[in-house]
């Protein structure tokens, strides 16, 4: 588990661990890293703090071994940030030398854990473009990805926050305060996540109330808490927020968390994004009935029900992911193995099997490809005299053979035999 260390109540990093393992932008174009970039004060009267997350998960990267003593296996990677302002001038720009590495390379380890790099820059008040890109040498792989940043003037103004990060464990060693960001902004795999910031103050009021509120994707409330700050000092860093939001509360959905910080006389607000969803699900989650119809070849019928019981649609699409969550055979992940291959499958009968008579995964043919994926032969026979029609599937690993027949000449083919047993689908 990577782990962030705040030293006292500082924003100071540490990379050096690793965490088990993505929100568009701030993610790379060929899903070789994600990153996020965030806001906060300097002491330095006439920039802020620009601090930049990049995560890389271990199993996009290769790895030879390392000829240090003490190190197993390592990957030799070019980092490029680059800044320009709303002119498109150069504010900052740099190339990193970066290596990681690593003891195991086995591919469960691998595809459980990810690398954090962080660069701090100093930057003048204003809107940028902030660029990512990482090279890898070994294999000439490059990947990009691109964000508009703010940088704010913490002085600027009676009351001033910093941006918000989404934490997704929070423990205490020696005094010190360890947070581990979620770079992904994407809270599926933890059971509760932390919203930290900073409320800055530069005037002589000393009572704030802060509010945190976050709405789901149709803007409705679902959580909201507030707490009174008494503040002394002109900007001080001791006044760090950490709020603690329990995940199982939120059904599966993109949200977004809006904090207000007022006084008497003064306001200031953010709002920032994050998500709850099992990633790259291939399906559009606002049509719930007609995806737990979709499971019919892997749910039971009492699994089924349960889901189609829910008294909303919000409360069906939970049951609906908690069915694949509990499918999902490495749950430490963010991806989910089986639902993948079963949405491949479906995607393929709806694009090579769906007739005017029958939608694709309702037909025969899907049905067979669904459940026991590609044959590993066809036999066609489209234009045959006096024979309608027909193809043969053979599956060799199973022993078994389909038969299909386009009785009406329009493409719906037919099983020959029905399937009278009930089978499931199993994944390659």
């Amino acid at each position: 588990m990577k782990t962030f260390i705040f030293i006292l109540l500082l924003p100071v990093v540490s990379s050096g661990c690793l965490y088990a393992q993505e929100q568009r932008p701030g993610r790379s174009d060929i899903d070789m890293f994600s990153f996020d970039a965030l806001n906060f004060y300097s002491p330095d009267s006439t920039r802020s703090r620009l601090d930049i997350y990049i995560e890389v998960p271990l199993n996009k990267i290769e790895f030879t071994r390392s000829r240090e003593e003490g190190v197993g296996f390592s990957s030799k990677l070019e980092l490029s940030i680059d800044i320009t302002d709303r002119t498109n001038k150069t504010a900052f720009s740099k190339v990193y030398k970066e290596e990681i590495t690593t003891e195991k390379t086995d591919m469960e380890y691998l595809s459980q854990n990810s690398k954090i790099i962080i660069k701090n820059i100093f930057l003048n008040p204003g809107d940028y473009k902030l660029k990512v890109t990482i090279y890898e040498p070994a294999t000439k792989k490059t990947a990009t990805a691109v964000k508009d940043v703010v940088i704010k003037d913490f002085l600027g103004a009676p009351i001033t926050l910093s941006d918000l990060m989404i934490v997704s464990k929070l423990t205490n060693e020696n005094g010190r305060k360890l947070i581990t960001p979620d770079v992904t902004r994407n809270v599926s795999i933890i059971d509760t996540f932390y919203v930290f910031f900073f409320v800055y103050k530069n005037s002589e009021q000393s009572q704030i109330n802060v509010t945190c509120n976050i709405l789901d994707s149709k803007k409705t409330e679902v959580f909201s808490t507030s707490e009174n700050l008494g503040i002394n000092q002109p900007v001080d860093l001791q006044n760090q927020m950490l709020i603690p939001v329990p995940v199982d509360k939120l059904s599966y959905d993109n949200y977004m968390i809006d904090v207000t910080a007022t006084s008497l006389q003064n306001k200031a607000s953010i709002s920032s994004g994050f998500s709850n969803l099992i990633v790259d699900l291939p399906v559009n989650l606002m049509k719930i009935d007609d995806l737990i119809d979709q499971l019919q070849y892997i749910a039971t019928e009492d699994e089924m029900s349960y889901m189609r019981d829910g008294k909303t649609d919000a409360e069906k699409r939970k049951r609906f992911m908690d069915f694949w969550k509990a499918k999902d055979p490495t749950p430490k992940t963010r991806k989910n193995e089986v639902m993948m291959e079963y949405y491949k499958r479906l995607n393929y009968a709806e694009k090579h099997f769906t007739t005017v008579f029958t939608k694709g995964w309702k037909s025969d043919m899907g049905m067979v490809h669904i459940i026991f994926g590609r044959p590993d032969n066809i036999e066609r026979h489209p234009y045959e005299m006096d024979t309608r029609p027909y193809e043969i599937w053979d599956y060799y690993d199973l022993n078994r053979q389909f038969v299909f027949i386009d009785y009406t000449g329009a493409g719906d083919y037919r099983l020959v035999t029905p399937i009278y047993e009930r089978f499931r689908f199993q994944p390659n």
